[in-house]
């Protein structure tokens, strides 16, 4: 941390200054331009099929547009016109209960009014660009700081939460910039900092097999000859709950206690090898589930679940532990046996239930050199020399054992402090654009503050500064490097790697066919898992997951593995359309599943014994496949105790299909849920419905909502409802016993009728409905790939171009693979 004369106050009012001239420069550029109006033919129109019924201030939905004269340059008119030309572009309006105009009348009137919408807006873009000034989100200045410092570190927690805007938190109109943020960033660039250069004594290196039979919590919990043990402070007796075989401990229950071992204390934050060994005990053939966490006595943090077979088996993994972390197995059970006994009634020397005979743990670490290589990254060619031992002396972080020793500090500090300005701002740079930030370090030198104090202070000016925490994009075509910058935030939530910044600056990378081969490498590479995950996270509302809890006594099968494993399918799956480039329309309904065992037997589909997502083909009729059926999505469209049609559907409007409905009108109250099993949600909704001003939003809204509903909140296939009050008893078990916590209450009906009259009877036949209009469901896909690629909501003269990137997509198979290279192609994405 910096102290003293280098307070946050210099670094502060530097970041303040430059950041405002950026925004005001923008400022400057986006006033809106002068005055229009929709007159002539438009207004003709308007008049013959419009105004008889928005005429005055009590027209029909509060419009009157008898005295309209819209100005283009207000916001507000400009949406309220393009409503207009949307509802009669979609046969909407006038209505089918009204005259309706000659078709080549509604063309004409749809390409005057369009085309006075486009050149408006078209004028004003080419002053701002499509993309305000946008500044980095939570996630991608992470990545960038791992990049730039090659340091493995969390910062992004420290940052204020972005606010998404159409549904990502990558458009730039959310991206605000407030004081709050300004002390964040300079708290963020210190944690960096001081993981970055480590300068501290090597840490003893940990590397030992373990074993759970020698942590006490264990030892004491071992069978016994009489089955039980003795309370040390209640002195009262109670069952042993581990099993001790020659090779292993068999652990039956998730309960406590848990498999912690107390023998390793992660030492310093890095990379540790894992190795562990176990299998499957009394479970008949099936695998066991053995899950890895790493915690510090509150949050646990799940590193990886594996299948254990009945054979043992090793498995290997490199984890990023943070100081004084421990390690934890803990077994995938409840601690019943089929004839419904507990653990805890007959202890482990007495149970047949299912356990996992976990043998050893081997730990190794911290990996790697010492002082960690992001030394070596921002101090190139900078001796380092080891401290005596009689000379060390302690700081935050811990006693200093090393120090960097330049023969020139002042030569040493402008050359290193240049170097992270190049790699920050991900660009050349410009002449002088380094010497403010050289000179911190500079005066830092002369006011006596060692070569490290004083190039820290640099770079944290640099990992604070405007040049670093938005993206350099002028109005129109991006230059080679802005576009770099862009396609890599873009398919990898971070900056451009070497080679990307080596195509721009030979000025190679605009051209078609080098473009191309780039985007096919992005999507290829590791870094393609971050565009799934955080696109996906926000498309799919995965990020959501953990929003709501599912009622313990409804769904007792419900817990962290199988959420866990809800949203691993969901990117999997996407992850598989990317890879294969399989058809868009696979969102909809597909012909294949990705699922690990957790999922599989969720969904009642036998054959998948492995923890790895891998493509299963669909059971002939079969309702999953697809997006919708997916437990993720299904998950987080409920509220953990009952499903609403409305939520769903609403949902599926927005999400899928790109047609999101109109907020509810003021003062209409929620349908509430009913748990007792007296009413359905139909028949709750039924009676919501009855209202004139609800019935033409929800005839959209509750048909996929109604489609959904033969799945219940945690995406699990049903018949009837869950209740927990009147209700017939399951004839099924869980993990062995009988179900005690709810009954079954009243049939599903998932039945319904679309707006326009077609009926289906269930989500097979209502996904094949939605299949017949693929182009919809690949527009509204674009729509959402666009916003979240070039930082920008889609504008109404975007639309011939999205149009484009549609029909072009269409012709070569729909697939999405290939949607994402049209998209990379396209002038929305070359150009601010």
């Amino acid at each position: 941390m910096l102290r003293g004369r280098h307070s946050a106050s210099k670094i502060r009012l530097l970041i303040f200054q430059s950041i405002c001239g950026s925004i005001l420069a923008i400022m400057n550029t986006s006033n809106l331009l002068a005055q229009d109006g929709t007159r002539g033919i438009a207004q003709r129109f308007l008049e013959a099929h419009c105004v008889a019924c928005h005429d005055g201030p009590q027209g029909e939905a509060g419009l009157d547009l008898s005295a309209f004269q819209p100005d283009l340059g207000n916001e507000r008119d400009f949406a309220r016109v393009v409503r207009i030309f949307d509802r009669v572009a979609q046969g909407e309006m006038p209505p089918s209960t009204e005259a309706r105009p000659a078709a080549n009348e509604s063309s004409t009137f749809l390409a005057t009014l369009g085309a006075q919408l486009t050149n408006h807006e078209q004028q004003r873009l080419a002053v701002s660009g499509r993309t305000p000034l946008r500044r980095l989100n939570r996630v991608e200045y992470e990545n960038t700081i791992r990049e730039v410092l090659g340091v493995d570190v969390n910062v992004k927690d420290i940052l204020p939460p972005d606010t998404p805007s159409d549904g990502f938190d990558t458009v730039a109109v959310g991206l605000r910039f407030s004081q709050l943020q300004m002390e964040k960033y300079l708290e963020a660039a210190d944690v960096a900092l001081d993981a970055a250069i480590d300068l501290t004594e090597r840490p003893e290196r940990f590397h030992r097999r373990l074993s759970l039979k020698d942590e006490p919590a264990i030892r004491e919990n071992l069978d016994t000859a009489e089955g039980t043990i003795r309370d040390p402070v209640s002195q009262e007796k109670h069952r042993v709950l581990f099993r001790e075989l020659p090779d292993a401990v068999v652990m039956f229950s998730t309960g406590y206690p848990p498999g912690d071992f107390r023998a390793f204390n992660a030492p310093v934050a890095g990379k540790y090898r894992i190795r562990m060994s176990a299998y499957a005990y009394q479970t008949d053939g099936s695998p066991a589930t053995l899950r890895l966490f790493a915690h510090r006595f509150r949050e646990k943090r799940l590193l990886g679940f594996f299948e254990m077979p009945s054979e043992p088996r090793e498995v290997e993994l490199i984890a990023q532990l943070e100081r004084n972390e421990l390690v934890q197995v803990v077994p995938h059970g409840v601690g019943f046996d089929r004839r419904g006994q507990g653990i805890w009634n007959v202890g482990a020397g007495e149970f047949s239930g299912s356990g996992l005979a976990f043998q050893w743990l081997e730990i190794e670490g911290p990996l790697g050199d010492w002082p960690p290589s992001s030394v070596r990254t921002l101090y190139p060619d900078v001796p380092i020399r080891e401290i005596p031992p009689n000379q060390r002396r302690w700081r935050e972080q811990g006693t200093l054992g090393y120090e960097l020793a330049p023969e020139d500090p002042a030569s040493a500090a402008r050359r290193v402090v240049e170097q992270l300005m190049s790699r920050a701002v991900r660009r050349p740079l410009e002449q002088g654009e380094a010497e403010p930030f050289v000179q911190l370090a500079l005066r830092s030198l002369r006011e006596g503050d060692s070569f490290e104090q004083a190039t820290r202070f640099a770079f944290r000016a640099i990992l604070t500064a405007p040049q670093f925490l938005f993206l350099d994009e002028r109005p129109g075509q991006l230059d080679d490097h802005a576009l770099a910058s862009r396609l890599s935030y873009f398919l990898g939530s971070g900056p451009p790697d070497d080679e990307l910044r080596a195509l721009a600056s030979a000025g190679k990378l605009r051209d078609p066919n080098v473009l191309r081969a780039q985007t096919d490498r992005l999507l290829s590479s590791s870094r393609a898992s971050e565009f799934v995950k955080n696109f996906t996270g926000q498309w799919l509302d995965l990020r959501s997951i953990k929003a709501t809890s599912p009622d313990k006594q409804l769904y007792p099968e419900f817990d962290e593995l199988l959420e866990h494993s809800m949203v691993g399918e969901s990117e999997a799956f996407f992850s598989e359309l990317l890879a294969k480039n399989e058809s868009i329309t696979n969102i909809v309904h597909s012909n294949f599943l990705m699922l690990n065992r957790t999922m599989a037997a969720h969904y009642k589909i036998g054959g998948v014994t492995s923890e790895r997502f891998e493509r299963v083909e669909l059971p002939v009729g079969n309702p999953r496949g697809g997006v919708l059926t997916q437990a993720a999505v299904l998950k987080v469209t409920a509220n953990g105790t009952v499903t609403s049609p409305v939520m769903r559907g609403a949902w599926v409007q927005k999400r899928i299909m790109g047609q999101p409905p109109q907020p509810p009108p003021p003062n209409v109250g929620s349908v509430e849920p009913d748990t007792r099993g007296s009413s359905t949600i139909r028949e709750l909704l039924d009676k919501h419905r009855n209202s004139e001003s609800c019935a033409g939003c929800h005839s959209q809204i509750d048909p996929p909502g109604f489609a959904l509903e033969s799945f219940d909140v945690i995406g699990g296939w049903r018949e009837r409802y869950r209740s927990l009050g009147a209700g017939d008893k399951p004839s099924w078990q869980f993990e062995g016993r009988d179900i005690w916590e709810y009954k079954l209450g009243p049939a599903v009906d998932s039945s319904g009728e679309l707006s326009d009259g077609r009926r289906f009877e269930n989500i097979m036949e209502f996904k094949q409905h939605l299949l017949k209009d693929p182009s919809q469901i690949v527009r509204s896909l674009t729509k959402k790939l666009v916003a979240y690629g070039t930082g920008s909501s889609s504008w109404f003269s975007d639309r011939d171009d999205i149009e484009k990137i549609v029909a072009t997509v269409d012709k070569k198979g729909n697939g999405l693979r290939t949607l994402i290279h049209e998209i990379v192609q396209s002038p929305l994405f070359q150009s601010k």
